[in-house]
């Protein structure tokens, strides 16, 4: 029984390579920029505190995110890391990033819908002020739902990584040696068509090649 062609893999064409570009680099730069937002936000107020005693001045003190929800800090800062080494990497270990920001996101989220009371920092913060007990009056800083908003965004941007990560193009590939690229490649550096891989469609797309024709 003669052998059925060999069918090649499908392979994007170049407007739809141009668009996976567009969606990684706003996927990135939205990340980064949020993962930013949540460690600074983290680093912030978050409540702060008043007591009035008779015949003291007013007390006032405050008490950070990172105070209130330490692994969230931590958190912020793993996200935005991952965010910088998304660019550097591909395939399955892209995606594993993203799942980490999408979890790094969802507890920092966690943390700022139901964090700590915060009691305790704030007692001992108007206690190092001189405040010797009494009541006192508490308020949530705007600080706390810019770092709900930057999480969400983070998370969301996660959930792309994971789902479009292994699309987009790495870092470098268009500096690959061409005794890199793979066998088949003709003499301008041109691949098969039914070898082609993403990294290879998008060589051919910086050389100013339609990776869809075969030479």
């Amino acid at each position: 029984m003669a052998d059925r062609p060999r069918e090649s893999p499908a392979v994007d064409t170049p407007e739809a390579a141009r668009r996976h570009a567009r969606t990684y680099a706003a996927t990135v730069l939205v990340g980064l920029l949020a993962a930013t937002a949540a460690t600074v936000g983290l680093a912030r107020p978050w409540i702060t505190a008043t007591a009035t005693q008779a015949g003291l001045p007013q007390i006032k003190t405050s008490v950070t995110g990172v105070e209130v929800a330490s692994l969230g800090g931590a958190l912020g800062v793993v996200a935005l890391a991952s965010f910088g080494a998304v660019i550097a990497t591909r395939g399955w270990v892209r995606r594993a990033l993203g799942a980490v920001i999408v979890c790094s996101s969802a507890v920092i989220a966690y943390s700022t819908l139901r964090p700590p009371s915060g009691t305790d920092q704030v007692e001992a913060g108007l206690a190092a002020l001189g405040w010797g007990g009494g009541p006192y009056d508490m308020t949530t800083r705007p600080w706390r739902w810019l770092t709900l908003a930057a999480a969400l965004l983070c998370l969301a941007a996660g959930v792309a990584v994971i789902a479009r990560g292994h699309r987009w193009v790495a870092m470098g590939s268009r500096y690959d040696a061409p005794a890199s690229r793979r066998d088949g490649a003709g003499v301008e550096g041109r691949v098969d068509g039914g070898d082609l891989t993403h990294a290879d469609v998008w060589r051919e797309i910086d050389h100013g090649r339609d990776p869809t024709q075969t030479s």
